[in-house]
């Protein structure tokens, strides 16, 4: 496996051309890689080591989090059904969730409607398909649903559709002294962003590092308020097991007092060394994770200003503490336009409100420019058509 040692130098476009080496995907002409909320390219980081342990610890630096306190999965949608799945409810209690948070934490909550769970979801798409402004959701956004009855709230930090940075913060500062729970799911954050889960005082979150490696962070105050009946019990979650790996029925089955009572006996032990590499790159390499995401709300920047020169829009709110760092929606939509990608190498996603474009640490300005080039070519098709045709142009 190939050897890369990259300086620890000032935070400019010059430090991050040399992280861009390791992502071998970037040195293909052909490809233009602005996917990375849909899946990060692969990397020369990854070691196929036993470092579970290790890994933990990396991940509670990151996050601010005691070890003990996390659990490995084998996915955010385990990590969010974990905790689902142990809450402690009665018929006519309800939990809030926005309409257009992501289908499998949805399929969590609503799995529960048949013991009696009432689950509240917060319309927010008329109001976007009616005025076009993309608003992020706080503390406010869910005061009409939350009432005596109310369980939890269940959030992405980030929306992977809108880029739309949720106000976590606001949300957990007013609802938990309530006693109410928040699931947040950092996914769309996670590697991009700061994360300081003691400054959030959150109480659960899913993690993504690599495909098929999840993190779950439950905070020891609330874990004894959890119910054991419901999550998954394997022998790793045992307090006491025995030496010869047997389980005898009269056996009492005591939950480790911390996170790991929701660990797996068999982990991924691969995605767990890939996630360690990836974790000692980014905060012992690239030194600080708010390093990361200033680098990449440069590249923001830069896209805003090529799209206004364009006048091609970018849906979602446009504060920095309301939008995601790397995450941008283009406000083009159609066939035709994914196909100009695809035939020009550009790799992104179609969603119902256009074009994301997400960038990486691994891009920079040049990406922006050719896309921008690229983008000013369907225009510009646009246009002749129209002049050709004396009509409405048809959306590319």
């Amino acid at each position: 496996m190939a050897s890369i040692e990259i300086s620890n130098v000032e935070h400019d476009g010059k430090s991050f051309a040399a992280y861009r080496k390791v992502v071998l995907l970037m040195s293909n002409p052909d490809v233009l890689y602005l996917n990375s909320a849909f899946m990060p390219p692969s990397n020369l980081l990854a070691q196929w080591l036993a470092v579970a342990e290790e890994t933990r610890a990396l991940v509670g630096r990151y996050i601010n989090a005691e070890p003990s306190t996390l659990s490995f999965t084998r996915g955010t949608t385990e990590a969010l059904g974990y905790f689902i799945r142990s809450i402690k409810f009665s018929p006519g209690d309800n939990v809030v969730i926005l309409d257009t948070e992501h289908p499998n934490h949805v399929l969590g909550w609503l799995s529960l409607r048949p013991p009696g769970l009432e689950v509240r979801k917060v319309p927010t798409t008329a109001e976007v398909d009616r005025t076009g402004q993309l608003t992020a959701a706080n503390a406010a956004t869910f005061a009409p649903y939350v009432d005596e009855r109310t369980k939890a709230i269940g959030l992405s930090s980030i929306m992977s559709h809108s880029g739309q940075w949720n106000d976590v913060k606001d949300i957990c500062d007013t609802y938990r002294p309530q006693g109410i729970h928040i699931l947040a799911d950092l996914t769309q954050q996670v590697g991009f962003t700061h994360v300081d889960v003691q400054a959030l005082d959150i109480l659960h979150k899913g993690l993504k590092c690599p495909t098929g490696f999840g993190v779950l962070y439950v905070n020891q105050q609330v874990l004894e308020g959890l119910s054991p009946e419901h999550h998954m019990t394997t022998f790793a979650s045992l307090a006491e097991r025995r030496a010869d790996f047997t389980v005898d029925v009269a056996d009492r089955i005591l939950l480790q007092n911390n996170a790991r009572r929701f660990n797996h006996w068999n982990q991924n032990l691969s995605a767990v060394a890939a996630a360690k590499a990836l974790l000692t790159f980014y905060l012992d390499i690239m030194v600080k994770p708010k390093r990361v995401e200033s680098y990449l709300f440069s590249l923001g920047n830069a896209l805003r200003d090529e799209y206004k020169q364009l006048r091609i829009r970018i849906i979602g709110p446009q504060s920095r503490k309301e939008h995601a760092p790397y995450l941008y929606i283009l406000d083009i939509n159609g066939e035709g336009w994914v196909n100009l990608m695809k035939e020009n190498g550009v790799q992104i996603s179609p969603y119902r409100l256009g074009i994301r474009v997400s960038f990486g640490f691994y891009n920079n300005l040049d990406d922006v420019k050719i896309l921008a080039k690229i983008l000013r070519q369907g225009l510009q098709s646009e246009l002749r058509t129209q002049a050709a045709s004396g009509t409405a142009s048809p959306k590319l």
